[in-house]
């Protein structure tokens, strides 16, 4: 006889159709992870920026909560606004959502963040129902150092939410070993350590186009491409002041050289990019054209914010799927992390965003490889694929119900 696939009930506030990097790595999740359990995803009823192509399988039993937001964008950034100064802005989400006996009929509970608000919807199922539960991290939560315009209130709760997710969840998932370490040390009397897992972010072969044609006006010419929003410290800066030096030291770099910045660009980095000494094309594209839009380029653009102290603890989900597109990268980031080590493990170029030098120095390095025509012969490492990653998170459930 053969045995029923046990069920998984996934908490995940950002689902699709919903477009953001949680919502996309919660798809290509779920496609992989159906093919091992069977699947229930709690999942709110949020639908801004969604993107309709973006289907989850029909296996997979969703359940849409309601938000408890007004449905009109500024009254709603207005009451998240409000909530967040005392609590996560999706709490009235996580408290008031009940999912009657759907929680007990489930052998595994598995919830991802961000936001905080799925973990916490997560707990109040973990302490009524007693299954074992998996919870996910891509970023750090109660010590985000880029959530300093928290208030006291509120960095008060997410420090206590976050303690007791981490004491009664039987799995944590972090995305690299500096955020795992970060969790040690701000709950040094937890056994952190012994029930902590690093599984990195991944991409998904198939979603690549196999055929690639490009623009006539990017015919012979060296394409660098960024996918992503500049805001806030991430800025095009340390980029274009390298880019600046590099065609200033090699003026043929000038009429055979393009810059493609797929995504929002904040108004105060409008000048940076207006003075470029090579074209600069903006635009915007879905989560399915953007892997269109790797394939097409030469270098590939990852540009980080530099740390306090020089290394970075995220893993950029953006980073995996630029390996997977199998073309030179870029990596202005910070020379230590889990970025830098994967970038150079898989022969990729790493520069701080501090040094504008190291930064000329890689894009000259990329031309030198594009006029000599291996420019695009990158090896794709198969450790980041969706079917090995979220083989392991399906092994581990594997174990979690075994022990």
């Amino acid at each position: 006889m053969t045995r029923a696939k046990p069920t998984v009930l996934v908490v995940s506030y950002f689902a699709p159709p919903q477009l953001n990097a949680e919502a996309i790595l919660v798809w290509k999740t779920l496609r992989e992870l159906a093919s091992h359990f069977r699947l229930r995803l709690v999942t709110s009823d949020e639908r801004a920026g969604s993107d309709a192509r973006l289907q989850l399988p029909d296996a997979v039993d969703v359940i849409r909560s309601r938000t408890w937001k007004p449905t009109a964008y500024k009254p709603r950034r207005a009451l998240e606004k409000l909530m967040g100064l005392v609590v996560d802005e999706n709490y009235l989400w996580a408290k008031a959502t009940h999912l009657g006996a759907n929680e007990s009929q489930c052998d595994v509970i598995y919830s991802r963040s961000q936001p905080g608000a799925s973990h916490i919807l997560a707990l109040g199922i973990k302490r009524r129902t007693g299954r074992p539960w998996v919870a996910q991290f891509s970023d750090p939560w109660a010590n985000n150092p880029y959530h300093v315009h928290h208030t006291s209130r509120r960095k008060l709760f997410n420090q206590r939410m976050e303690q007791a997710v981490v004491e009664e969840a039987d799995v944590l998932i972090f995305p690299t070993a500096e955020i795992q370490e970060m969790y040690e040390r701000s709950y040094p009397a937890l056994p952190l350590a012994q029930k902590s897992v690093i599984l990195p972010h991944h991409f998904t072969p198939e979603l690549y186009p196999n055929a690639v044609a490009r623009a006539p006006e990017l015919v012979d010419k060296l394409v660098f491409s960024y996918l992503g929003d500049f805001y806030g410290a991430r800025s095009p800066e340390p980029f274009l002041a390298g880019l600046h030096k590099a065609v200033a030291a090699e003026p043929a770099m000038a009429a055979r050289t393009v810059v493609q910045f797929f995504g929002n660009v904040e108004a105060k980095f409008a000048d940076l990019v207006a003075q470029s000494p090579v074209p600069v094309h903006r635009g915007r594209v879905s989560y399915l054209e953007s892997l269109n839009m790797m394939r097409q380029a030469d270098v590939l653009l990852l540009i980080d914010a530099p740390s306090a102290n020089g290394r970075n603890p995220f893993l950029a989900s953006k980073l995996i799927d630029y390996l997977g597109a199998g073309r030179r990268i870029l990596g202005i980031t910070d020379e230590q992390g889990t970025a830098a080590d994967i970038l150079r493990q898989h022969g990729h170029f790493v520069v701080s965003p501090c040094d504008v030098d190291g930064v000329e120095k890689g894009i000259r390095r990329c031309f030198a490889e594009f006029q000599s025509g291996v420019a695009n012969q990158i090896a794709i490492p198969e450790e980041f694929t969706t079917q090995h990653v979220v083989g392991r998170l399906a092994e581990l459930m594997e174990r979690l119900l075994h022990k």
